[in-house]
């Protein structure tokens, strides 16, 4: 009899429980997992690079088996098959969430790094609720009451960066990976050059001597990447005829959630620029 109280319990539980959301990035499920009060599965590693990353079958079917299903829809790897599989109501592609800020690259594409614009992880929060609340309205007041807690954060950061860098002299932002206009634009910096030619396209001898004619121009200090995108071949160059220092950020949040990331890029480039 005891037995079955308890299997009892466990059905309870199962058929409560809060829906089961995976993600291609982390930053994604740090956001959402703000929202929903569980820990939310994503696929690519946050010290890979997407643009490269190949998904493994299991993750895969991690994905298929998921209540809602969110990716990006840009600078992912394909994703082709899985999303037909994917009934439309379980799938979100996030650059068709509504009023988000979108920025384009060379190319023509969406910049797939749009949750670091604050407002953007804004609107997302705010979406994900939506469909959380539909789908789970049981727990609709617990996902409010989330959003609330995590809007107030997310005002309370950017505040934090925009207060920061408005003291800044230099504004001047140079990167080796062009992973950081939506994070510039959002607080106020000036995005100057970027070493890399495109997704791991090298740097022409032409383009080098450019970036290192304007660190000279501007004297700007530090020369910003990130470890999912870099090669130390052409920053080490630049820094022997400059002598400007390298300074590492983390866009995708290794081991810290959203908030963490945003705060720590933005001590980074504040230290180096005040150092």
């Amino acid at each position: 009899m005891k037995k079955i109280f308890v299997l009892f319990l466990l059905l309870i539980a199962v058929s409560y429980g809060k829906p089961l959301i995976v993600t291609t990035v982390k930053p994604v499920a740090d956001i959402i997992s703000a929202v929903e009060g569980e820990k939310v599965e994503y696929l690519i590693p946050p010290g890979a690079s997407p643009h490269v990353y190949e998904f493994r079958i299991s993750q895969l079917k991690q994905a298929y088996k998921a209540d809602l299903f969110v990716f990006l829809g840009t600078g992912e790897p394909k994703l082709t098959g899985l999303l037909e599989s994917i009934p439309e109501n379980k799938k979100i592609r996030i650059i068709d969430i509504p009023n988000l800020k979108l920025l384009k690259e060379e190319d023509g594409e969406i910049h797939p790094a749009l949750w670091l614009d604050p407002d953007n992880a804004k609107i997302i929060a705010e979406y994900i609720t939506k469909k959380l609340s539909e789908i789970d309205p049981t727990n609709k007041e617990i996902y409010q009451q989330n959003l609330q807690k995590f809007l107030k954060r997310i005002e309370e950061i950017k505040e934090y960066g925009v207060k920061k860098f408005s003291k800044l002299p230099d504004k001047k932002f140079i990167s080796y990976h062009y992973a950081w206009p939506y994070f510039t634009k959002a607080f106020g910096l000036e995005y100057t050059a970027v070493i890399e030619m495109g997704h791991g396209r090298e740097p022409t001898p032409q383009h080098l001597l450019k970036i290192i004619k304007l660190i000279k121009k501007y004297k700007i200090s530090a020369i910003f990447a990130a470890k999912q995108f870099y090669n130390p071949r052409y920053t080490r160059l630049i820094t022997d005829q400059t002598g400007v220092k390298v300074v590492f950020l983390d866009p995708f949040g290794i081991n810290k959630n959203y908030i963490q990331m945003l705060r720590f890029n933005i001590d980074q480039i504040y230290r180096a620029k005040t150092q």
